[in-house]
């Protein structure tokens, strides 16, 4: 009878020799039965939003959050500015967020709190490319999905508001992700909390950091820690808009 596995093991991703990226991960293969009855981080235990389950002082705001509707294509936050071309939403294939409730100065840091949905649609595309006879949502689209809602924050609090021509960027950091379950078709809702806790503002570029965890159906099924995204000058495009303001002058 073939048993549930559970494999440890680190890798190193490198181009040309030149490593980029390295980490440690536990992977399991599991019956269908285990597959069938889980019970994510919490025991079973179904959660709300994190908003919705502390007092009206641990949120820091009697007001209700702004709503963020990505479901509207024609959403600014996707729009394209020919000036500041990249700061923006990708939109398309990469929108995995419906709504995105914002509450700009709370959170477990009181430096920013974001709850979003997504309704899970059994033709969602990723479903047929992820596994072969089970089909889930890939884990490292969930953690895209945390990723577009830090965009979100980003791009409504204007963190790039300084730069010539912002852009988001991936940040080496020490990224900690543990996860108990899958989002398969049978399931309806998606719910993110993404807790901001730190701003960082340097030169040329805005970092954020946040706590994130996700659920299907109220089940927390995915926590990540010290998830980072940059905000950093687009080099080429500042030296470009420099070259045609000398042309013009």
């Amino acid at each position: 009878m073939l048993a549930n596995i559970i494999q440890s093991f680190d890798f190193v991703l490198s181009t040309d020799g030149a490593p980029f990226y390295q980490g440690s991960a536990v992977f399991g293969y599991f019956k269908a039965e285990a597959l069938t009855h889980q019970l994510g981080l919490d025991n079973g235990k179904v959660r709300q939003a994190w908003y919705l389950e502390q007092d009206a002082a641990t949120v820091g705001s009697n007001q209700m959050p702004e709503r963020i509707d990505l479901t509207n294509q024609q959403n600014p936050l996707f729009a394209v500015d020919p000036k500041r071309p990249h700061y923006r939403l990708a939109g398309g294939r990469l929108n995995f967020v419906d709504t995105v409730y914002l509450l700009p100065n709370s959170g477990t840091h009181k430096q920013g709190y974001c709850y979003a949905e997504r309704t899970i649609d059994p033709s969602d595309w990723f479903f047929q490319f992820h596994f072969h006879q089970d089909p889930v949502m890939p884990g490292s689209l969930g953690v895209e999905a945390i990723i577009e809602v830090m965009q979100v924050f980003a791009l409504k609090q204007d963190l790039g508001g300084e730069l010539i021509s912002p852009r988001f960027m991936p940040l080496l950091s020490n990224v900690k992700w543990k996860y108990r379950g899958q989002i398969n078709p049978l399931n309806t809702l998606m719910n993110i909390n993404v807790q901001i806790t730190q701003v960082i503002r340097e030169p040329n570029q805005v970092t954020l950091i946040a706590n994130a965890d996700l659920s299907k159906d109220g089940l927390r099924i995915y926590e990540v820690t010290d998830i980072a995204l940059c905000i950093k000058e687009s080099e080429q495009d500042t030296a470009n808009a420099a070259a045609n303001a000398e042309v013009k002058g």
